[in-house]
């Protein structure tokens, strides 16, 4: 299905962030009047990108009053970082205003041998502390695609946990990963110290990125599920109190797929108003919102944004008390493009709209969007990899 789309720009300029040369993996997270932006670089005693140099994971503040960045502040550098396009660090602000960044970090020789650091900074991100890993198994195998959301003092994290997958055999599963058992979704709090995990689901797809916000009636998280037909559609579930509601569908898309999509949902809220975006293959390919009411119990009718030439990487905001935005990456005629639409939960659709060119390939990652104060404001990876990462305003 081809979505007709609009070939203009809607978003104004924003300062460039204080990023190096080959600056990738970006994530946004709101803030008393702008957004914190996180992202990996290489260390300058090193002129090249290759993932055997060292690199080093950066924090800036976004002020909206101002339109500025804060100087980059350097969370932690190391060799050890495991590096991929999809599966980036995050950063959050925790229910006492302290900032909490996580990250991924080889553990062992395989190829997804990886663990999940975490650091805290009760100073604005002028000093970190180590707090040690997320995930809490000792197991040489992949975790990732963190999430994470305030709750109470401290923060709430998800997770991709691969524990039980095999570490005997670091061979191709046909899923791009090694060993033959599952991956699960996992939960954890972090305060000053991270506290023992517990599980949510036991086998969901193997490395789309999860979702996850906080709302007063609990916490609602979206994930890539994975049945045993390999139906791959975006499953939901909801924390009230101390319990998890079982997981069910956020929509029957029927998207049978043999190997991993590396296409994850995306999540906002304002009060219980939820609104979601995800794109999905098969019969009906492209991105899709809906809307929810009741903080994520039932979902409107999917909304079709873009068609079959849309890449996926979804993001999503509230911009105002009746608007979200999505954007997404789309590609045509050899060229690829961060594009949005505004969505309303009336069904009104405003004309989608290029933001800006990008990579064609797994390069360009995600790109993401975020309410900033009185504006919006999204961030990506560079086209040209010596500038680093791109911001822009968009228009409400």
């Amino acid at each position: 299905m081809m979505l007709s789309i609009l070939v203009i720009s809607l978003a104004t300029s924003a300062p460039a962030p204080p990023c190096g040369a080959h600056a990738m993996a970006p994530t946004l997270c709101e803030a008393d009047g702008g957004a914190w932006l996180s992202w990996l670089e290489p260390a300058p005693v090193h002129d090249t990108a290759t993932s055997d140099d060292v690199w080093r994971l950066q924090a800036s503040k976004y002020t909206a009053e101002t339109n500025t960045w804060s100087p980059a502040r350097t969370i932690t550098q190391r060799r050890d970082f495991f590096i991929n396009w999809a599966d980036v660090p995050q950063i959050a602000v925790a229910g006492d205003g302290s900032l909490v960044a996580t990250w991924l970090q080889k553990s062992g020789p395989g190829t997804y041998a990886y663990d999940i650091g975490v650091a805290h900074s009760r100073d604005e991100g002028q000093h970190w502390t180590m707090l040690g890993t997320l995930n809490d198994d000792r197991t040489e195998t992949e975790h990732g695609f963190v999430s994470l959301v305030p709750e109470g003092n401290g923060l709430r994290a998800v997770w991709l946990d691969g524990r039980a997958m095999s570490t005997e055999d670091h061979s191709n599963d046909g899923h791009g990963h090694g060993g033959g058992g599952a991956m699960s979704l996992r939960t954890a709090m972090i305060t000053d110290t991270i506290a023992n995990s517990s599980l949510l689901d036991d086998r969901t797809c193997e490395c789309c990125p999860t979702a996850m916000i906080a709302m007063p009636s609990g916490t609602l998280v979206a994930y890539r599920d994975r049945g045993d037909d390999e139906r791959r559609d975006i499953s939901l579930t909801r924390r009230s109190g101390d319990d998890w509601i079982s997981a069910y569908e956020l929509h029957r898309d029927d998207w049978v797929i043999a190997g991993c999509p590396v296409n994850g949902p995306a999540l906002d809220a304002q009060q219980d108003a939820v609104v979601a975006a995800w794109y999905t293959g098969g019969e009906h390919a492209g991105v899709h919102a809906a809307f929810s009411t009741d903080g994520g119990g039932t979902f409107g009718s999917p909304i079709a944004l873009a068609g079959d030439s849309a890449l996926g990487r979804v993001d999503v905001a509230w911009v105002s008390p009746t608007t979200a935005v999505v954007i997404w990456i789309d590609s045509r005629d050899d060229k690829a493009t961060v594009m949005q639409r505004l969505i309303s939960p009336g069904r009104e659709l405003r004309d989608a709209s290029v933001v800006s060119t990008v990579q064609t390939g797994r390069r360009s990652g995600y790109p993401r969007v975020c309410r900033s104060g009185d504006s919006t404001i999204a961030v990506w990876t560079a086209k040209d990899p010596k500038q680093g990462l791109e911001a822009a305003l968009l228009a409400d």
